[in-house]
């Protein structure tokens, strides 16, 4: 009797593995068919993802600068742990999933089975993080990783769980994953993404606290605005910047108080992307921008062009800044205008003109700071 041994040889190790499934995926998946379980999270799984974690820190220290203990580095560091942390459980909650639909396709609900299908399917989102030493193309690697997992989830479907009817239901199995996969990224990032940027805030605000303060001659003079920049989009910009097109979408047609909009313009340079609308009803005007910056963005200049005012009274209105949840918010009030900036998780909204501050307020808030946090965010 031929046994799996005599067919493929020894079981691969784990670069081996790896080069497998994303190369030649249908031999290896019945390669991976043949073999007798064995544990993956801690000897496939924890691996990649520990390699990944620190390929990712690595690169964003070298890419932001100077090696020192402030509150940009502990960010750093601690969005590598939390993903080294929540991969395996990711891969974990895949594996339930693929376990949960089995029987509802005809197959039998095998738990070895469904965790190496999941894990394996995996490994082009776990080898993707490697791209981080190249931050012009992660996003892209990243998001191509997740396409390809979905479609070495189908090869692999037959080998380790078959289906009943595979022709109609090994698609309709991937397509039910993958809606199953995107409902809980989505509940993730609504009720436990903020949770875990606010704890993560809070942690680097007492780093920054307790950190040893620079000699009295290398202390800069910055802006609390530039410091809310720099932290942000070390956390979360994005590496590749939207098309400004996509942010003058998002400007309505009339705001708060009967303003119908006039024109737009766009533009993107300086790690920025720009779009600009203006609005008016009769004699009042405002002007509303959406700035996204990437994490390459240089924080003074973007700090200079929102030239925000230091806190303050002055003769015909006040200056105001305060940071709330991690985000920075400044308000400049004249006896005839008011001017309203966000500092938000890679976004920026600025409303100016010849309105009230509520007026401002309501602008920005129609829009919806968190909503552009979710689409142009990390």
């Amino acid at each position: 009797m031929t046994t799996a041994g005599e067919l493929y040889g020894e079981r691969p190790g784990l670069v081996a593995r790896a080069r497998n499934i994303l190369v030649r995926p249908q031999s290896e998946w019945r390669r991976v068919a043949s073999e007798d379980h064995a544990p993956l999270i801690g000897s496939y799984v924890m691996p990649l993802v520990v390699l990944g974690g620190v390929v990712s820190f690595a690169a964003s220290v070298l890419y932001g600068g100077a090696f020192a203990l402030n509150a940009s580095l502990i960010s750093k560091a601690l969005s590598a742990v939390l993903y080294v942390v929540l991969a395996p459980f990711g891969v974990m909650a895949a594996a339930f999933v693929v376990k949960w639909l089995a029987p509802r396709f005809g197959a039998e609900p095998n738990g070895e089975n469904a965790e190496r299908l999941a894990t394996y399917s995996a490994t082009p989102i776990l080898v993707a993080m490697l791209a981080a030493v190249a931050p012009p193309v992660y996003g892209g690697v990243v998001a191509a990783g997740g396409i390809y997992a979905l479609v070495l989830l189908a090869l692999g479907v037959e080998p380790l769980m078959p289906l009943r009817d595979p022709g109609n239901n090994v698609p309709r199995f991937t397509i039910l994953f993958a809606a199953i996969a995107a409902l809980w990224v989505a509940l993730f990032a609504m009720f436990v993404s903020p949770l875990i940027n606010s704890g993560r805030d809070a942690l680097t605000g007492v780093v920054a606290a307790v950190a040893p303060p620079p000699a009295p001659s290398d202390i800069p003079s910055r802006s609390a605005a530039e410091l809310a920049i720099e932290r942000l989009s070390q956390a979360n910009a994005r590496s590749i910047l939207t098309d400004p097109a996509r942010l003058v979408e998002q400007f309505p047609d009339s705001l708060p108080g009967g303003l119908q909009r006039q024109a737009t313009s766009q533009a993107q340079r300086g790690g920025v992307s720009r779009a600009d609308a203006s609005y008016r009803d009769g004699a009042t005007s405002l002007s509303l921008s959406i700035l996204q910056f990437d994490s390459d963005v240089d924080p003074a200049a973007v700090a200079a062009l929102l030239a925000v005012k230091a806190d303050g009274a002055v003769e015909d209105g006040y200056d105001r800044t305060q940071s709330i949840d991690g985000r920075f918010y400044a308000e400049e009030v004249r006896a005839t205008s008011s001017r309203y900036i966000v500092i938000g998780r890679g976004v920026v909204m600025i409303a100016q003109g010849g309105v009230t501050m509520d007026q401002a307020r309501a602008a920005v808030e129609t829009i919806g700071l968190q909503r552009l946090e979710a689409m142009f965010g990390r």
